[in-house]
């Protein structure tokens, strides 16, 4: 059996037996190590540099409908290691190989950079959470304060320590969780 790596597509393929729209396939045909690729995506461990690659299309809902899928290829198209394009058509495979141009290289370089941002942003945020956090549990209880200055110290702790809801929740670190992927589901530059 061994391990896949999945490309997801931005437009999805059609099933040619039940039409049923296909929004990711899987390939042993790189370093089969449960990587996602997209288009514009650097292939780690292809064997071909430049050129096409003929996977099979896998339809779920032929196969959860009891047929037995059709053997339909898709072909992969490698620019430079880079994933050009995903084709159900030969002919529009070796069009889109021939098409490859300096604006897709911008296109995608600009799509990485913002995808790297985004993950660095979601990285950072998460471990200064998980900080927080931390120092919540190792820090001593502070005397409670008063005095003309204390409305203005507690506000001060309250703006560098964790939201309440977080704090005082059955699980706090699954709550962190919870808060970092809400707000990195959305994140789009």
């Amino acid at each position: 059996m061994g391990m896949f790596d999945t490309i997801h597509l931005k437009e999805p393929l059609i099933c040619p037996d039940c039409g049923t729209k296909v929004s990711s396939i899987q390939t042993k045909h790189f370093d089969s190590c449960m990587a996602d690729f997209k288009i514009g995506s650097v292939l780690s461990g292809s064997p071909v540099l430049i050129g096409i690659v003929k996977e099979t299309l896998w339809c779920n809902a032929c196969y959860k409908a009891g047929k037995q899928p059709a053997e339909s290829p898709v072909y992969l198209v490698i620019w430079h290691s880079l994933l050009a394009g995903v084709e159900q058509d030969l002919a529009k495979a070796e069009a889109r190989l021939a098409a490859v141009d300096r604006l897709d290289l911008i296109s995608w370089l600009d799509e990485a950079q913002r995808e790297a941002g985004r993950w660095a942003r979601s990285y950072h945020k998460l471990f200064s959470d998980v900080s927080r956090w931390h120092e919540h549990l190792t820090r001593p209880p502070e005397p409670e304060t008063t005095g003309p200055d204390a409305e203005r110290q507690r506000t001060f702790r309250r703006f560098f320590s964790l939201p309440d809801e977080i704090l005082t929740a059955a699980d706090p670190l699954a709550a962190i969780l919870a808060a970092n992927k809400q707000k990195g589901d959305g994140a789009d530059d």
